[in-house]
């Protein structure tokens, strides 16, 4: 799936913050995200996310 560098980037920031337990800045990122998510952005922030869960 090709994405656009700033949502990748993005998702990148979602997934390190999740992973940080940063409540504050996932609320933040993901008003961001709104602005220039499709269904293929969301898609892959699922998937991206799902990939992050520890085993």
């Amino acid at each position: 799936m090709v994405l656009p560098d700033a949502s990748r980037l993005l998702i990148d920031r979602i997934v390190l913050a999740v992973r940080a337990g940063d409540d504050s800045g996932i609320r933040r990122l993901l008003a961001q995200l709104v602005l220039l998510a499709d269904v293929s952005v969301l898609l892959h922030l699922r998937q991206r996310l799902y990939e992050s869960v520890p085993a």
